[in-house]
């Protein structure tokens, strides 16, 4: 049996052995937590027709038939959604980048949807194991797929874009991501690129003009698209306004957009939206109808709710320099009577330059119209002390979420709003939670 047989029945394949069908394949993946050869006899007991391993099995003789050996179970996987991928003649959009990946993503599928039946990653599986895994729910009812390419290493965009075969590729920005495994915004910038280096003939770059890195690319091989806010391009925003925590923005005469969810940043993440809407022969009417009733899935990505009458923006998802740096806009812009305050957990990934960028937040806060300063975690204390330096007078660095949790609680009145953000590790969220907890019930 080959790996390509394998594609002709994506709806098999599994790496889970708990959900595995009879007839199944069950591809055994190596994870953090789980070795999925551990697995192979039960789900071969469940009814599983074959077992895709990279290691030796004592298993018995009718058992041993039904293996495929290779060296590595992940590359299998891509190889296997890359013969399924090629069983379709769509459109596949790739989109990386430092930030925005997730809601470019979403909002390019959900603008895509007003012409088309669209795949996207769900959440955010957009590795080596959950791009595949996306890939294999291809399906004839599909006419085009939006995919989230994620990374921390050289070489992995280009294996994922070999997998996927993108004809529409989008980088979003450049930015201090995952340098403790890169090292320098040089090589973030050549890793987002390989990308690139798989768009040739009628393929389509579509590049952020107004970044540093991306704003000076030349002489691809491919069409090459360019959006922005202060750089004269294709699709620049112009007439920018921010009414009612909403941003308008205009392409033109009759070209007039709005944008529901908070934050600048995202005017970018609409002109990526609309310039692959406008590659599908979608109309600017269409696309600024699409943008206008585009609502942020359930992502903790600046995510306003009401807590104990105190306005939380909820940006937990996940945390680096820029989308710190785009968050703390989004507070200062927010329209408020009340105080506006920070809790902020470590950025990850950041390798020796740690120290620099969380003091460089600090400094970033005391220049925005912010009232207070809560931050958890090691690194950020360096955020604290930058910020007092600066003048910020109500501070906090909590030794835990729960005293995080209490000190926002003596300083919050009804008014106020309240940033949190931190990367993943942080689980800043669980802070959020405890307050929802302190919450009336409804009816009491």
């Amino acid at each position: 049996m080959k790996l390509e047989d394998l594609a002709k029945n994506p709806e098999l394949i599994s790496i889970d052995s708990r959900v595995i069908k009879r007839g199944g394949i069950f591809i055994a993946i190596k994870g953090a937590r789980f070795d999925g050869h551990d697995f192979v006899k039960e789900v071969f007991k469940k009814g599983a027709s074959y077992a895709v391993v990279s290691k030796e099995m004592a298993l018995a003789a009718s058992d041993r038939k039904r293996i495929i050996k290779v060296k590595d179970t992940v590359w299998a996987l891509g190889e296997i959604a890359k013969f399924h991928r090629q069983r379709f003649n769509i459109p596949v959009v790739a989109v990386t980048g430092s930030n925005g990946k997730t809601t470019v993503k979403n909002m390019v599928a959900f603008v895509l949807s007003a012409g088309y039946n669209v795949l996207k990653n769900e959440a955010s599986r957009n590795n080596l194991i959950g791009l595949p895994l996306t890939l294999l729910g291809l399906r004839k009812k599909h006419r085009v797929a939006v995919l989230e390419m994620g990374m921390n290493r050289l070489g992995e965009i280009d294996r994922l874009s070999g997998i996927a075969l993108p004809r529409i590729g989008v980088i979003t920005n450049i930015g201090p991501s995952h340098l403790e495994f890169l090292g320098t915004l040089t090589n973030v910038l050549k890793a987002k690129s390989e990308l690139l280096k798989r768009l040739s003939g009628s393929a389509t770059a579509i590049l952020n003009a107004d970044d540093a890195y991306l704003g000076k690319i030349r002489g691809l091989k491919c069409r090459t698209v360019y959006f922005g806010i202060e750089k004269k391009c294709e699709f620049q925003a112009k007439d920018l306004q921010y009414k009612n925590n909403k941003w308008y923005f205009s392409l033109g005469k009759g070209k007039n957009f709005e944008i529901p969810i908070l934050g600048r940043h995202n005017v970018y993440n609409a002109l990526i939206a609309i310039a692959v809407g406008r590659q599908f022969g979608l109309s600017f009417s269409t696309i600024a109808k699409r943008i206008r009733q585009y609502r942020q899935p359930s992502s903790m990505r600046l995510e306003a709710e009401s807590v104990l009458g105190v306005k939380i923006l909820n940006d937990t998802y996940n945390s680096n320099p820029i989308s710190m740096e785009c968050a703390i806009a989004a507070l200062a812009r927010y329209e408020t009577r009340g105080k506006r305050i920070v809790l902020c957990g470590d950025m990850m990934e950041l390798g020796e330059h740690a120290q620099a960028w969380h003091e460089a937040v600090g400094r970033l806060i005391a220049k925005h119209p912010i009232d207070a300063l809560v931050t958890l975690g090691k690194f950020s204390k360096f955020t604290s002390d930058a910020a007092k330096k600066m003048g910020i007078e109500i501070l906090c660095h909590a030794e835990s979420g729960r005293e995080a949790e209490k000190f926002l609680k003596k300083i919050t009145k009804p008014g106020d709003v309240v940033l949190v953000k931190g990367s993943r590790a942080m689980k800043m969220e669980k802070v959020i939670e405890r307050l929802r907890k302190k919450q009336p019930k409804k009816g009491t």
